[in-house]
């Protein structure tokens, strides 16, 4: 199902952060470099439970370690999707209600809403205790990097986007708009103009 943003009534809007809205992976790859001496590329993480070389580690305990011992560094650190501001602003501009649908820990959200706000990506909302199946979450739309997260949201009956990273599966997600930019993504929903980096 899609929906087209660009008219008819306001709709929730549910926006993942990490590999939607900004790059995590850069720094993860810093943080791995930093904590295990192994040099990743962003192609070889095809999936959050990835085994880093010559450790029992997997790709998502670091990620999560990462974000209990240096959230600051970690979270804040991160760049914007080129596009990413300019496209919460555009589904505000339509009148949408935008909320923040993260599986980063609610203790963490403080970071996250400076982060938001330091690249200017407004939103209505950070929602505090996201479930595993974001499906079950109230809206409209899901717009998400993760596969599992996007089939979920078809299979509650909601329409969703899935934003393409080297550890997507675009098979799995049946009627949900794939792209691989904002620009595509919006396209997609409705936005004739194209969104561009640098707002």
């Amino acid at each position: 199902m899609t929906l087209r943003l660009n008219r008819g009534p306001s709709r929730t809007v549910l926006l993942d952060v990490d590999g939607t809205l900004c790059d995590n992976t850069p720094r993860l790859i810093e943080y791995v470099k930093a904590e295990c001496g192994v040099a990743l590329t962003r192609e070889q993480i095809t999936e959050w439970s990835f085994s880093i070389p010559g450790t029992e580690l997997d790709i998502g305990d670091l990620l999560h370690r990462a974000i209990d011992e240096r959230p600051e560094w970690f979270l804040l650190g991160m760049e914007p999707i080129d596009g990413a501001a300019e496209a919460a602003r555009w589904l505000s501009q339509q009148g949408h209600t935008v909320r923040i649908a993260t599986h980063r820990p609610a203790e963490s959200h403080p970071i996250t809403a400076q982060w938001l706000d330091e690249h200017d990506v407004p939103h209505d909302e950070i929602i505090d205790d996201v479930p595993r199946n974001k499906g079950r979450l109230a809206g409209d739309i899901l717009i998400d990097d993760y596969h599992v997260n996007v089939k979920n949201a078809l299979a509650a009956g909601k329409a969703a986007g899935l934003f393409v990273q080297p550890y997507s599966d675009p098979a799995v997600c049946g009627e949900a708009v794939v792209a691989e930019t904002w620009s595509t993504m919006l396209a997609e929903l409705g936005r004739i103009h194209p969104v561009t980096n640098g707002d």
